[in-house]
């Protein structure tokens, strides 16, 4: 009888994972874009990085390090992962080998950069 109990509990734990995975919700990683893109609108982000995150905000085009196109391919989200795109964010470009121009933004949240990471992901075409 413990072999079987054993046996249902890993069909229903298998199970349960690949229903979150067809969902979405294992699959997508930490942060929702759409909430991303509130903090992104409400941080200010587009003055540099523009409201799409074309890299053309009216600040980003006068720095010396342009803010790359992220529409574009990822532009420069290409070779970062997730945790180095967090650290970006919560801790200035600098902090990651970018410009240094990026600021940190301590004030933020975990659950506020995570969202933020996963919408500037949503942005490469």
């Amino acid at each position: 009888m413990k072999q079987w109990s054993g046996f249902v509990v890993g069909v229903v734990a298998i199970g349960s994972a690949c229903g979150l995975m067809a969902s979405g919700t294992m699959a997508q990683g930490k942060g929702d874009a759409k909430a991303g893109k509130t903090v992104y609108e409400s941080a200010k982000c587009a003055v540099c990085h523009g409201a799409a995150g074309k890299g053309d905000g009216p600040v980003g085009q006068k720095l010396k390090d342009k803010p790359s196109d992220w529409t574009a391919g990822g532009g420069g989200l290409k070779g970062m992962d997730d945790q180095k795109i967090f650290d970006a964010i919560l801790k200035g470009g600098g902090a990651v080998g970018k410009s240094k121009a990026m600021p940190a933004s301590p004030k933020l949240s975990e659950a506020d950069v995570w969202n933020s990471v996963a919408y500037v992901k949503s942005l490469a075409k």
